[in-house]
C-alpha cells in the first residue's frame, strides 16, 4: 500500500511540474506581457507592439520547450487582438492590414519557438531538470566543469 501511495505523489508531482508550471509561467508572462504593452500603446499609439509578444514566447520555449511555446504564441495572438487592435475588446479586426500583421506575427512567432526551442533542444530542458531534481548545485557545477572543480579544491576553498 504504501508503495501505491508514494506512485500516486509522485505522478501527482510530476503532473503539476509537466502541466501546471508551464501554463502558470505563461499566463504571469502573457499578463505582464499586456500589461506593459497596454500602458505603452495607451499614451504613445505606437503600431507594430504586437511583436513584443515574442519575448514571452521565447522565454518559455526556453524553459519549458516547444509545446507550451507554441500555445503561448497562439494565445498572444489572441490577447493582441483582443486588447491592441481596433476595435478594442474584441476578436474582430477592421483594418486588413491589421489582421496581415497578426497573420505575419503568428507565423513568425511560431517559427521563432521551434527555432529558440531547437537552441534549447526539448531532450536538454528534461535533462536540466532530471539533474536539478538529481542532484545539489554543488555536485552539478563539479560534473559540468571538473578541471575548475580541481583548481578550486587546490586553492583549498
Amino acid at each position: 500500500m504504501s508503495v501505491r501511495a508514494e506512485f500516486d505523489f509522485v505522478a501527482t508531482k510530476s503532473f503539476l511540474r509537466r502541466w501546471v508550471s508551464p501554463i502558470t509561467a505563461s499566463a504571469a508572462l502573457l499578463a505582464l506581457t499586456t500589461a506593459f504593452v497596454w500602458m505603452i500603446d495607451a499614451p504613445l499609439q505606437h503600431d507594430h507592439l504586437i511583436f513584443i509578444y515574442l519575448v514571452p514566447t521565447a522565454l518559455i520555449a526556453i524553459r519549458y520547450g516547444s509545446i507550451s511555446a507554441m500555445c503561448v504564441a497562439i494565445v498572444s495572438t489572441f490577447a493582441a487582438a483582443y486588447f491592441l487592435y481596433a476595435p478594442r475588446f474584441s476578436f474582430m479586426v477592421a483594418s486588413t492590414l491589421d489582421l496581415l500583421e497578426l497573420i505575419l506575427f503568428s507565423l513568425l512567432a511560431l517559427l521563432a519557438r521551434q527555432v529558440v526551442s531547437g537552441f534549447a533542444n526539448d531532450s536538454d530542458v528534461e535533462k536540466r531538470r532530471e539533474r536539478v531534481r538529481g542532484a545539489s548545485w554543488a555536485a552539478a557545477w563539479r560534473t559540468r566543469w571538473p578541471s575548475a572543480a580541481a583548481l578550486w579544491d587546490r586553492l583549498g576553498r
